[in-house]
């Protein structure tokens, strides 16, 4: 066995393995780990595709529903919440309870509130629904990881999750696709919701045939309430803010109280999972360097990636007019370059470790995002596709040695745990970035109208030429008003480039954080 593990072949770890779970035989036999990746990437695929599907149909659904723009972000926050608040809980989930239960109820859950979604007559419920459906990808993701570790062996286990991973980083970059060519070509929202079903149903059945029972190795532990009380409150009162203070105000009170909330929630919540002995997330594994660090770099890993999904399309929609369908399209050959690289960083992870492979990634990814820096508007598709390929191929090398190098130091009883802390920063990471991006893009689009408003001054010499040139077609008031539109573009154009330069020194400060990582790769603990 270790022969052909060293040639590189993927096989499952012995049952007698140091690294197998002391427990009970499972009822059968654990599939072909390929066998196994397929079946859960279709429910991997799923959650993380419908978190980016709703930013391209808020229109059509304020205009269904005849609601307000306020109100329809909550199609999109609540999700993003649900999908939070779910992934830390299964892990417990997962441990107490077995991988392949939890995954077959994270999956019939999501399935069952894409059809409630599908159908929803009001905004309230469909707010609800879209919650509900958070909640079911997000428990689905974390046990994903977790039924591969199990069955995985710790030196292939890169180029597992490099396959794996391709539905969690391969979907957002579809979904805004998809949306958009069903809204330009049906103009029909339900039906965004509609496709996902026969998936999810398939997706089911295929979990119920071939995943392995582990019920046997279940721990029953009770479950820690108070944990997972503190813990929603400090993400509810984190990331509701974070989507609605650049609409009301970064200072109005409500803001600043949810933040103190969430600051004091989740002090509290650290300090009950360091001393309640059945923990519902084991703060200890942080007590490890290397996971530590790689929790630190997924978080800017989930930054920087949701961060251009978010911005990209604005640009080509707002500024360049394109559809919504070509703004998606500009982002899938990136998407198809990190589903490339993945499995060979996995790979190469298994042989030289995680530290060169994420120092180069997080290094041309920062480079990427730099060259976004002069943005303007006669970039072309061609130009905007290729340096998008550029960034988005390089979190390709980061991701998938990340998790293989911090699941490496964790013991198999804990991977859950583990997996649930992964996939959490992952997603936090992403919806921090989302509200960083908007604000800082907000706040330059102010500065630059102010200062390009001081220049706009009629007895200047070029804006007095432009002024009687538009005068000859136009009146003096209209030849004003494009004057300032004009303005205005060019002031959210520099803005945009100032919020691409701000992303790319974010990604930039996390190469020292990738020179702490071991430059081979550690050995897993059982």
């Amino acid at each position: 066995m270790a022969a052909v593990a060293e040639r590189g072949a993927l096989t499952r770890a012995p049952a007698d393995s140091a690294l197998a779970m002391p427990a009970a035989p499972m009822k059968r036999s654990a599939p072909s780990p390929w066998v196994l990746i397929g079946v859960v990437m279709v429910g991997n695929f799923l959650g993380p595709l419908y978190s980016s599907v709703a930013n391209v149909v808020l229109p059509n659904l304020v205009a269904s529903f005849g609601s307000d723009v306020e109100t329809m972000e909550w199609v999109v926050t609540g999700y993003m919440l649900g999908y939070s608040i779910a992934m830390p809980v299964a892990g417990w989930l997962a441990d107490t309870f077995g991988r392949r239960r939890m995954y077959l109820i994270g999956l019939a859950l999501f399935t069952a509130a894409s059809v409630l979604t599908a159908v929803a007559w009001d905004s309230s419920s469909l707010i609800a629904f879209r919650i509900l459906q958070a909640i079911g990808g997000g428990i689905v993701s974390p046990t994903a990881m977790a039924l591969i570790t199990d069955v995985v062996p710790p030196q292939q286990r890169g180029r597992a999750l490099g396959v794996w991973g391709l539905g969690m980083m391969l979907a957002p970059t579809f979904g805004p696709v998809v949306s958009g060519w069903i809204v330009d070509n049906f103009d029909q929202w339900r039906l965004i919701f509609l496709l996902g079903i026969p998936f999810g149903v398939v997706g089911l059945v295929l979990a119920f045939l071939q995943l392995p029972h582990d019920d046997a190795r279940t721990t029953r532990a009770p479950f820690d309430v108070w944990g997972f009380g503190l813990l929603t409150v400090a993400l509810a009162a984190f990331l509701i803010p974070l989507t609605q203070g650049e609409r009301v105000g970064w200072d109005d009170p409500a803001i600043l109280g949810s933040f103190a909330l969430a600051a004091v929630s989740f002090a509290g919540f650290i300090r009950r999972e360091l001393s309640t002995p059945h923990p519902m997330m084991d703060l200890t594994l942080f007590r490890e360097r290397t996971f530590s660090i790689a929790v630190g770099l997924r978080s800017v890993l989930g930054m920087g990636y949701y961060f251009a999904i978010f911005l990209l399309p604005l640009f080509t929609q707002d500024v360049l007019g394109w559809t919504p369908t070509l703004s998606g399209l500009v982002l899938l050959p990136g998407g198809l370059a990190m589903a490339l690289l993945m499995p060979l960083a996995g790979s190469l992870s298994d042989v030289i470790g995680a530290r060169w492979l994420v120092v180069a990634g997080v290094t041309v990814a920062a480079a990427g995002t730099f060259l976004f820096a002069g943005i303007d508007i006669d970039w072309d598709v061609n130009r905007i596709t290729i340096d998008a390929l550029i960034r988005t191929a390089a979190l390709g090398l980061m991701f998938t040695p990340l998790t293989a190098v911090a699941l490496a130091s964790v013991p198999r009883t804990r991977a859950g745990s583990a997996s649930g802390i992964l996939n959490t920063v992952w997603q936090v990471g992403g919806s921090l970035g989302i509200a960083i991006g908007q604000t800082y893009l907000t706040t330059r689009t102010a500065a630059h109208l102010s200062d390009d408003a001081g220049t706009v001054v009629l007895a200047r010499p070029a804006i007095t030429h432009a002024m009687q040139t538009l005068g000859t077609q136009f009146t003096p008031a209209v030849a004003q008003a494009m004057l300032a539109s004009q303005t205005t573009l060019m002031a959210t154009v520099q803005a945009y480039g100032d919020t691409f330069l701000l992303a790319a020194v974010v990604m930039a400060c996390g190469i020292p954080a990738a020179l702490l990582l071991p430059g081979m790769r550690a050995r897993s603990r059982g």
